[in-house]
């Protein structure tokens, strides 16, 4: 979440910074002493406490089109604004501030700018999905107007979703109300033995389409209210089997127009079908697999590392000797007959892999610092949590000396450069080690378990004469060194932040002591 405060007081920037990210989301925010046009456009959430003369609309001109602004004010400002101005802000906060009435204010408001977004994604998610779906889809009302239909829907009724969505039946479907009322060409008496027996069921049913009459089988589920009780409506699939010469044919195309792999086999065990998604995603043909045992077939055909998911599914891999190496989601569920007996099985195979790799790169890239690759602070803290235990910790603060003024005289470019090398030391001298950048040029490298002093203070001049030998190949960088602090503690009870702190301090007095050297926390 973008953040931008427009104010001279730090009050409000270390409010903000207090205020830990709602699930799924970041803070990063931009304090500017003055206006902003930029900042302005690309934030999402502004505060505005500047002593201008500005208008509330003004500012909401120059924001974008669902950015929240907070005007502050003193009440006579505020109070002396135009009736029109005051729904031009999203809220206004009479100075001077008082901080735990912001503090709480900010949490909602952060809470209402999650809660569009999520309402946003998940409004988008369904619409997606929906459309996705090559058969009808609709959700109805108890009186039977239509409140959300899919493109195919729109596809076969001959009319717009705009047309369609709030509209009955009769109108949807071009049936009178008398012949509504007397089911004929309806779907009266299916809704309403769905509503009546509130669970899910299957029905074969005519309707009058655009191009004529078709035969749809239809599934219908009740839509319940939040209490569970009340039931708000139907939902309904219908699937066009008009064309379709026999039952297996329609279970033919069914499967191999559905977007995952499937395979079925019977109650023995032995591979029937298999569809198309199946061929690409374990790159062979069905003709291959048809007639072997199922249990002897899926050992072979997934690498051994196998996972089970939040939703209870085993994931694994897809063999890469002959597969395509995807990761998927695997879904075993029984066949029945019409005597309800098990006749076999099906196991759908839904590829997960984008979403695996997605999840992996975001972990990634939030316990990364970008620029060098090692890791951050924040993961620092989490790898403490997790490994520390009992074990001895040491720590080795590093920071460059002068790095501002090379930084500042040559440009970012040779700063960053400078950085990179100094992450690059560090990782190959202490491989075994956890390596932190904490920001700037600051760096920290961790080790857990025994380890004396000695070995310590060896490894820190080590370091130091790398950077010494690097520093002064180029004129640019000779001016430059590092100093390091030592710290170390086999008390579990010491804080880790106590300990950082110490290995600072020696940090500073070998920064006081003329740099390019280290110091040792005693």
């Amino acid at each position: 979440m973008k953040i931008a405060i427009f104010s001279k007081d730090t009050m409000l920037s270390e409010l903000v910074r207090s205020l830990e990210p709602l699930e799924h989301f970041t803070h990063e925010i931009t304090v500017a002493p003055e206006a902003n046009q930029e900042i302005m456009r690309e934030s999402r959430l502004l505060i505005w406490n500047l002593d201008d003369s500005v208008p509330p609309s003004k500012l909401r001109s120059q924001c974008a089109a669902e950015a929240s602004l907070i005007f502050c004010g003193s009440r006579q400002r505020i109070g002396a604004l135009p009736p029109e101005e005051f729904g031009a802000a999203d809220e206004f906060w009479e100075t001077p501030l008082v901080r735990d009435y912001i503090k709480v204010r900010l949490k909602r408001m952060m809470e209402q700018i999650k809660l569009g977004y999520d309402y946003y994604m998940t409004r988008t998610y369904l619409d997606t999905a929906i459309d996705s779906i090559p058969d009808m889809l609709w959700f109805k009302t108890l009186d039977g107007i239509h409140v959300k239909v899919n493109k195919a829907f729109c596809s076969v009724v001959g009319k717009t979703r705009e047309d369609v969505t709030g509209r009955n039946h009769c109108y949807i479907w071009g049936v009178s109300p008398d012949d509504y009322e007397n089911g004929e060409a309806s779907c009266r008496e299916s809704e309403d033995a769905v509503i009546k027996e509130r669970r899910t069921l299957q029905f074969t049913e005519s309707v009058k389409a655009s191009h004529g009459m078709r035969q749809l089988r239809t599934y219908k589920s009740p839509i319940v209210d939040r209490d569970g009780v009340t039931v708000l409506g139907t939902v309904g699939i219908g699937h066009d089997v008009t064309d379709l010469v026999n039952m297996s044919a329609e279970i033919e195309i069914l499967l191999q127009s559905m977007p995952y792999a499937i395979l079925l086999w019977d109650n023995n065990g032995k591979i029937l079908n298999a569809n198309r998604k199946f061929e690409e995603y374990f790159k062979l043909p069905k003709e291959a697999v048809i007639g072997q045992d199922y249990d002897a077939w899926i050992t072979g055909a997934f690498e051994e590392q196998r996972t089970i998911n939040s939703e209870g599914y085993m994931e694994a891999r897809v063999s890469r000797r002959d597969g395509s190496g995807k990761m998927l989601e695997i879904h075993e569920n029984s066949v029945y007959d019409v005597f309800n007996h098990v006749a076999g099985k099906l196991c759908i195979f839904r590829d997960v892999t984008v979403e695996r790799d997605l999840e992996k790169q975001i972990r990634h890239s939030s316990n990364t610092d970008f620029l060098t690759g090692l890791y951050n602070r924040r993961c620092f803290y989490q790898y403490i949590h997790n490994n520390r235990g009992g074990r001895t910790v040491s720590l080795m603060y590093i920071d460059l000396d002068r790095f501002k003024e090379v930084n500042d005289t040559y440009g970012h470019k040779v700063g960053d450069a400078v950085l990179v090398h100094t992450a690059d030391v560090l990782r190959r001298l202490f491989r075994d080690d956890f390596v932190a950048r904490l920001g700037g040029d600051e760096f920290l490298v961790v080790r857990l378990g025994k380890c004396s002093m000695d070995q310590m203070e060896q490894e820190a001049e080590a370091f130091l004469k790398e950077m010494r030998t690097a520093f002064l190949a180029a004129e640019q960088t000779v001016s430059l060194s590092a100093s390091v602090g030592i710290a170390q503690s086999s008390d579990s009870m010491v804080d880790i932040d106590a300990l950082l702190q110490r290995s600072d301090q020696a940090l500073y007095q070998a920064k006081k002591a003329g740099r390019s050297r280290y110091c040792v926390y005693r």
